[in-house]
């Protein structure tokens, strides 16, 4: 069955960048047989170009929600094409999704849907997240444990809640550090290659705890494995299928979304 996870939250700068990248190489490296394809609806659309970014010479997820609610519409072909799409939804688009999301009945086709709320704790996302709750979808509380202030939001305990809880780690917190991984247009696990010689030592170590705890906390499996077996090659790692696919056609190669 195609999955659509729908990453947002009415709060700016509360981590969903990195919950996206946390969660689309998780996934795909749970399963690297069918790579996911990250829309981001945000403006430039700078994890699309850093995945996929193939998709932006047709697409445009920028205007998804905010110029255009029929530019959406584009979803329900994207994910019976690719079955995984990871949706970066901007923070002042939140409720013209809600809207979208009534209108075009997405949630009756047939999809399974998760979505991935991202907060720090404060009490102005309170609301949107008890909104969240009405929607036919699995809900999943993801708690940023680098900008929390959880004095205001607090797990109960409660077996009924409609939605499960998992933890953003909180590992790489230098604001320089965080810039030079936002700018660098590089996906996490090449960056933490151990044959990376132009990340510095202690940053490649603090992103590979990153992705290691991510995906234990997101997917609920190690990825050592796959560090291990990086670590073997002595030869800098190539460009994974999670970015981009070669096909030929009449002998000219041509990137496509995989």
């Amino acid at each position: 069955m195609a999955q659509i996870h729908w990453v947002g939250g009415n709060l700016p700068q509360v981590g969903k960048f990195w919950a996206v990248r946390a969660l689309t190489e998780s996934l795909f490296f749970a399963n690297p047989h069918v790579a996911p394809i990250v829309v981001d609806t945000s403006p430039g659309s700078l994890l699309s170009a850093v995945y996929n970014p193939a998709l932006l010479e047709s697409h445009t997820p920028s205007k998804y929600f905010s110029s255009s609610r029929l530019a959406a519409d584009e979803i329900f072909d994207l994910v019976h094409t690719y079955k995984i799409l990871i949706v970066k939804l901007a923070s002042h688009t939140q409720s013209a999704f809600l809207d979208w999301v009534k209108d075009s009945d997405i949630l009756d086709d047939d999809i399974r849907h998760n979505f991935w709320f991202v907060s720090n704790g404060h009490r102005d996302s309170i609301n949107y997240f008890q909104e969240l709750c009405n929607y036919d979808w699995q809900l999943n509380w993801v708690r940023n444990q680098h900008t929390r202030v959880w004095g205001n939001l607090e797990e109960t305990g409660d077996e009924t809640d409609p939605f499960n809880i998992c933890d953003l780690p909180g590992i790489i917190t230098n604001p320089a550090e965080i810039e030079f991984i936002e700018v660098s247009g590089a996906i996490l696990h090449h960056l933490a290659h151990p044959e990376n010689s132009e990340v510095p030592l202690l940053t490649r170590i603090r992103i590979q705890r990153f992705l290691d705890q991510s995906h234990q906390n997101f997917i609920g499996t190690s990825t050592r494995w796959h560090s291990l077996r990086l670590a073997e090659s002595t030869k800098p790692p190539p460009p994974p299928k999670i970015i981009f696919r070669q096909v030929e056609d009449e002998n000219k190669e041509e990137d496509i979304p995989n």
